[in-house]
């Protein structure tokens, strides 16, 4: 008996081969696109640079750290003005990406947030990196610079460094 003589049962065959012998073609389906919502921030974004905190008792921070973040500003010769300031737990699950989209952005500090959550591979504080074209620093908490010498000097070294000051 030749091997084109034999003939094999349709389910016997099925049992045999779970997927297909000959792959299929398959066609590239459209992606589809995360509906973004509109980001509200605090500033102008005049000079296109994002700042971006995470604060969930507040809209955005308390007086005592703005009046240190508008100071931090100021020594950069960057006024409220000039920035956006988001507060990333008003949108959970926006990447750096997602918010570069939707505002204007040349350069982004982000604050205590961890760089997983905006879509970021890990990062060392105070070190200067690129991503997504844009300079990009991540900062311990504002609460944290407050209080210790060590992290404002480490702060001010990358901000003049970022802005070059």
């Amino acid at each position: 008996m030749s091997l084109e003589q034999l003939q094999l049962d349709p389910y016997l065959l099925a049992q045999m081969y779970h997927q297909p012998i000959i792959p299929e073609m398959r066609s590239a389906q459209p992606a589809v696109e995360k509906a973004l919502p509109k980001v509200k921030y605090l500033g102008e974004n005049q000079k296109n640079v994002l700042l971006l905190i995470q604060n969930e008792s507040e809209a955005y921070l308390n007086d005592e750290l703005f009046n240190l973040l508008t100071n931090i500003l100021s020594a950069c010769k960057l006024g409220m003005q000039e920035v956006a300031l988001v507060n990333v737990a008003q949108y959970p699950g926006l990447t750096l990406a997602d918010y570069k989209q939707l505002i204007p952005t040349q350069q982004c500090i982000f604050f205590a947030i961890p760089p997983e959550i905006l879509g970021l591979p890990p990062m060392q504080a105070y070190r200067l990196e690129t991503h997504l074209q844009i300079p990009v620093l991540y900062s311990d908490h504002l609460q944290q610079i407050a209080t210790d010498k060590t992290s404002k000097g480490k702060l001010w070294m990358a901000l003049k460094q970022l802005f070059g000051i």
